[in-house]
């Protein structure tokens, strides 16, 4: 579904339904990317882990972190992982668009 938002705002997006997938095809290809857009909870690996190992292959790339359970984690973690903005799920196309904005264009 929001790869579809992203879409509809004008952006290419790559969905990748695991995250060892995504951070493999990160590794290859780090160039091909401008930002990352991960959920904390997924199978194998949390969104504020994934963070921290994009920033380690692209330093600058911004990451924006997904959650639904804004209780899990604290704010200290997500400093602490590089994160750069949090949204909480279900997000609504227009926060997603000043986000990515606000991001892209620092």
């Amino acid at each position: 579904m929001l790869g579809e938002m992203l879409r509809h705002l004008g952006y290419l997006s790559v969905i990748c339904n695991d995250p060892r997938n995504a951070l493999n095809l990160f590794a290859r290809t780090p160039e091909r990317f401008d930002a990352a857009i991960v959920d904390e909870i997924m199978p194998a690996l949390r969104g504020t882990e994934l963070a921290g190992q994009l920033l380690q292959i692209k330093n600058q790339i911004p990451v924006i972190l997904l959650t639904g359970h804004g209780g899990l984690i604290t704010l200290d973690q997500i400093r602490a992982s590089g994160v750069r903005a949090t949204l909480i799920k279900p997000v609504l196309k227009g926060q997603l668009l000043l986000v990515l904005d606000r991001l892209l264009n620092q």
